[in-house]
């Protein structure tokens, strides 16, 4: 049924993408369709799942024309596996079908859509001996009796003028296979896309009793990894602890890289420090991945994942607020009582106050936010010196008079 007496549909060449960023072409030609423990040994042998992790698709070899020109270097193989099934189930009818409509339908323009279009072929009619416009027109006057002619006008009729207007009125094609035409049926998307889409039975990258995760386990799974990541890079890592002081931020980091399935940063990191584990957590990362169903090739921006996991994260500056500088003292002006505040004038600004007034003697500004209020002393000397009284007034240990009141020990 294939091109060329092939036995497959199409057959790709799976390669390590770590091997050949280090110059070195290892890989292995599949043919597709394929089961989930032949997939598993072809990587066995390509060397991935231990050290390397990441593949990806070098080349083709297509028997079925037109499917060749979707087909990418990071093509899921389930989906893959999926679109090889379905043209294998066909019979010579619909693959012949196929075959033309790929060319020409609008359904026809990634995977997905060419697995769909293997669920529709019977939008499309196929006629295999039909090459021209003249063949068409032969075909609807002498076997389909669309006209009467009589035999001795035959041959002035304009067979292939005639065919031209047939194949403009329901829009059809002249294909290798022959003149297919658009039935009128409606397009239906049976897969979606999804892997969770996709039945078990084409599942390439996981066992077919493999259970996918729900988000509620998949977030479980995630943080009691996290908790276990954080805690050994906290311990071995002194750049990871420098760059994470806060335990529970670097936990809450390394389980969002989990739930994105930034997994190579850290593994990677974990590679490093090899001699510094036992197998557990490398082995839970790649039990977490299986579960969770794992794409390696969607894990890109492993040196930015990294820099996250070695280097200090900005953290935005807890606010200032007036009430947390009170001296516990009032200053009093002819619109009120106002309580004391240590805070300056650009810190009081930055906190959202402005300016209202100052007290007769100058002494102090009155700066307020519309809700509250608060007095600040005007001047820096001023300040020094008004601070330095309060304090004598207030310290209990006369040894400690360092603008901080009562810090002494008690």
């Amino acid at each position: 049924m294939y091109n060329y007496d092939h036995d497959c549909p199409f057959e790709a060449y799976i390669t390590n993408l770590g091997k050949y960023n280090e110059r070195e072409l290892v890989g292995e030609w599949v043919k597709f369709p394929t089961t989930y423990e032949q997939m598993q040994e072809v990587f066995k042998r390509i060397g991935i799942g231990s050290e390397y992790e990441e593949w990806f698709i070098t080349d083709y070899d297509c028997y079925v024309d037109g499917i060749y020109d979707v087909f990418g270097e990071y093509e899921s193989l389930d989906e893959l596996n999926y679109l090889a099934a379905s043209i294998e189930a066909m019979d010579n009818y619909d693959f012949e079908r196929f075959e033309a409509a790929v060319g020409v339908s609008d359904y026809a323009n990634s995977v997905k859509d060419r697995i769909n279009l293997t669920q529709n072929l019977d939008k499309y009619d196929i006629y295999p001996d039909v090459h021209d416009h003249d063949d068409l027109g032969r075909l609807y006057i002498e076997e389909y009796g669309a006209m009467e002619v009589p035999d001795h006008l035959k041959n002035y009729i304009d067979y292939e003028a005639y065919g031209r207007d047939i194949a403009l009125d329901e829009i059809g094609y002249f294909t290798d296979q022959g003149y297919i035409r658009d039935t009128g049926e409606s397009f239906t998307e049976y897969y979606d896309g999804s892997r969770e889409d996709i039945p078990d039975e084409y599942r390439v990258m996981s066992r077919s009793e493999d259970k996918i995760l729900s988000e509620d386990e998949k977030l479980d799974m995630a943080t009691d990894l996290a908790f276990d990541l954080d805690e050994f890079f906290r311990q071995k890592d002194p750049q990871y602890a420098a760059a994470h002081p806060d335990a529970h931020a670097g936990k809450e980091l390394i389980a969002d890289m989990l739930l994105e399935g930034k997994t190579a940063a850290i593994k990677d990191r974990l590679a490093e420090m090899a001699q510094l584990l036992d197998d557990e957590l490398p082995a839970r990362i790649g039990d977490y991945e299986q579960a969770t169903g794992y794409e390696a090739y969607l894990d890109t921006d492993v040196p930015a994942i990294r820099a996250k996991l070695e280097q200090a994260q900005e953290q935005e500056a807890e606010p200032i607020v007036p009430d947390d500088f009170k001296t516990g003292e009032k200053v009093k002006t002819p619109r009120g009582n106002f309580s004391l505040t240590t805070m300056t004038r650009e810190q009081m600004e930055a906190a959202g106050c402005g300016y209202h007034h100052s007290s007769d003697d100058d002494k102090f500004q009155i700066m307020g936010n519309g809700t509250q209020a608060f007095a600040i002393i005007a001047d820096s000397v001023e300040r020094e010196n008004y601070l330095k009284n309060a304090e004598m007034a207030m310290e209990d240990d006369y040894g400690m008079i360092d603008s901080i009141i009562n810090n002494g020990e008690t």
